[in-house]
């Protein structure tokens, strides 16, 4: 073959065979909060056009958020919480429920429902200190906690919500969203009435959140929040929960059982109390609950 063939030819293999430019990764977005909403949903769509109805997102500029991580805001839903007491924006009837709590608490009297094995929920969820894990498709988000296996579904292929008449409410609620950037936008509604945390306020199952979620370094992911509820708060309580990355090597989240070593149980004043070995209910680690036992029939013809 000539020589200058031999050269087209070579030229021409290269340019076939060298794998496509990786697409540039997702603009910072660029929103701020400089104005108030009457809603959650309000705001999210507000997010939503100013991102000009949100970043196309392919596999090519899909954010980077593997490994695994953890919060790093301790257990105020609020982490720039400084004194004993949430200063959450609580209505008179939430606000008087939450002292009541705190009272409780200081006379030893709590019960938190993850000791009867309940999921924590979101928007509890936030706060969990288990080991988390972010698994992005551009379609979908799966959010995940190792605590009872929780997962967050943030779906980011244009569909709505539930439809309201299909609708109840959920432990970790109906979650849709987009991409502005690099920035997660979500919007979650459909959840159960629940605790922000063990010695925080109560909210009702009108809450509904605004997410904005981003990675703010190789090892750090912030997400935003916005929580709107009519019903316990009398405006948005805005907060901000950070997320480390864990680094200890070949580090996995497993899948543990909560129920099968569980002998916790509540007291008939509302607190809380462990059984052991030889107490009346104390349950051998693995064992199957005890089964419901039916009253007895009653003959034909008694009252």
């Amino acid at each position: 073959m000539h020589p200058w063939l031999r050269a087209v030819a070579v030229l021409a293999f290269a340019v076939t065979a060298a794998p496509p430019a990786l697409a540039a990764p997702a603009r910072p977005s660029t929103w701020r909060y400089d104005k108030t909403y009457a809603s959650s949903w309000d705001e999210y769509q507000a997010m939503r056009a100013a991102a000009h109805g949100g970043t196309r997102i392919t596999w090519r500029n899909l954010p980077d958020w593997t490994g695994l991580w953890e919060h790093a805001g301790g257990f105020h839903f609020d982490p720039g919480q400084t004194g004993p007491k949430a200063d959450a924006p609580l209505t008179p009837e939430y606000q008087a429920r939450y002292d009541k709590k705190l009272a409780d608490i200081a006379k030893g009297i709590q019960w938190d429902p993850l000791s009867a094995c309940l999921p924590a929920g979101y928007p509890r969820w936030l706060l969990e200190p288990f080991l988390r894990e972010y698994i992005l498709r551009p379609e979908e988000s799966w959010l995940l906690t190792e605590q009872n296996a929780e997962i967050r579904r943030v779906y980011t292929d244009h569909r709505g919500h539930v439809p309201a008449d299909e609708a109840y409410p959920l432990w970790e609620g109906d979650s849709i969203g987009f991409w502005d950037g690099d920035t997660l936008v979500i919007h979650t509604n459909n959840l159960k009435a629940g605790e922000y945390q063990r010695d925080q306020p109560d909210f009702s199952d009108q809450a509904t959140t605004v997410e904005r979620m981003r990675k703010i370094g190789p090892d750090a992911i912030e997400d935003i929040v916005d929580v709107y509820d009519p019903v316990s708060l009398t405006r948005p309580w805005h907060v901000r929960q950070l997320y480390r990355r864990v680094k200890t090597p070949n580090l996995r989240i497993n899948h543990w059982s909560c129920e099968e070593n569980n002998n916790v149980v509540q007291t008939p004043n509302g607190s809380t109390d462990f059984l052991l070995p030889g107490d009346k209910g104390y349950r051998e680690p693995g064992a199957p609950p005890a089964a419901a036992t039916a009253p007895p029939a009653k003959p034909p013809g008694a009252q």
